[in-house]
């Protein structure tokens, strides 16, 4: 293994190392830069420089230009690259109940939604969890809203008209959206997203296709307990509270992008809750496998939805017969009773 290294160290060797950073290296993405990194000592310091991995990730991730993630990436063990390593593959989907609270400073998430390629929607935001000044942000029900109420961000999607259903099918296979959380105080990063998205459904409430995307967890112990991480965008009628007319068509815009976790029978946990699964998330392993698809997610997504079909089913049966012997028995005691008044 030695002589081999050594034989690839000097036939590279030959080359300039100017030429190979600015002609060879930023060529790669980031899987195959850090594969490189792999085959010899001479090759690792070449594709660890600092302005590689910068490149490849805000190529990857245009948000994180953003002056606030600039700042927390410089801090992270080995910049960009110790980012990319974090947020490019999926995490792994468990979480400790009993871990210790949830971190006391604020988080960053980092968002790039993306229609068929085209970036259309990018925002950086902080969360703020500090115990002494947003204690409610704990006990009340976890969501982060990106857009403000009535506001809306202008896309170039068109719903041509005729059939919705086809329009609904293309829109969940057109759109992908990374949302990176940052935790500054730890150096942690994850994309917590599906990346892709897995259902696409009408709100008949207010008329708007919203299009999910879901990241499956299981409690470590046991995993017997399960939530879904959930963004959910809405998209809708350039006009406010206006549906997309079916026949004519229109232009779509952005109504909402919002996260929040719910539990298997889809209530929505609370700040303390969610922040402790977040942090399973931005601690947990790191898995390559489909980080660049969004297969997995979906069959996840799946899986979940079936397992919560099944739950609500027992459930109702449980109830059902409950009230039957609550009926059987309230029969019985109104039978007795009334033999009880005859006899007297």
């Amino acid at each position: 293994m030695a002589s081999v290294e050594c034989s690839i160290g000097d036939s590279i060797s030959t080359l300039h190392p100017d030429i190979i950073q600015t002609q060879i290296l930023t060529r790669l993405d980031g899987p195959t830069l850090a594969s490189t990194a792999s085959t010899s000592s001479y090759l690792q310091t070449l594709c660890y420089e600092q302005k590689l991995w910068r490149e490849i990730a805000t190529a990857t991730w245009p948000c994180i230009n953003d002056s606030r993630v600039v700042q927390a990436i410089s801090s992270f063990p080995s910049g960009y690259r110790s980012f990319f390593a974090d947020s490019y593959p999926f995490t792994e989907y468990t979480w400790e109940s009993e871990k210790q609270d949830p971190p006391t400073t604020g988080l960053i998430s980092a968002v790039d939604l993306y229609y068929s390629g085209e970036l259309i929607y990018s925002k950086v935001q902080e969360m703020e969890t500090e115990n002494g000044k947003a204690g409610w942000f704990l006990s009340a029900p976890f969501r982060v809203d990106l857009l403000e109420e009535k506001e809306s961000v202008q896309t170039q999607i068109l719903y041509p008209g005729g059939d919705y259903e086809a329009w609904v099918r293309n829109m969940e296979e057109s759109m992908e959206l990374n949302w990176i959380l940052i935790d500054p105080v730890k150096k942690r990063a994850a994309n917590i997203s599906s990346r892709k998205a897995v259902s696409a459904k009408r709100n008949w409430l207010t008329g708007d296709l919203e299009i999910r995307f879901s990241t499956v967890v299981a409690e470590a112990a046991g995993k017997k307990n399960a939530a879904e991480v959930a963004v959910v965008v809405s998209c809708g009628s350039a006009e406010t509270w206006k549906e997309v007319d079916e026949e004519v068509g229109g232009e779509v815009h952005v109504r909402d992008v919002r996260l929040q976790l719910e539990d298997i029978e889809g209530k929505c946990l609370k700040g303390r809750d969610s922040l402790v699964i977040l942090q399973g998330m931005l601690e947990g392993k790191r898995c390559c496998k489909d980080a660049g698809g969004g297969g997995r997610g979906k069959g996840r997504y799946e899986e979940y939805m079936a397992m919560k079909t099944h739950m609500r089913e027992k459930k109702e049966r449980r109830e059902k017969a409950q009230d039957t012997i609550c009926m059987i028995f309230g029969f019985s005691l109104f039978v007795l009773l009334w033999s009880f008044i005859l006899l007297r």
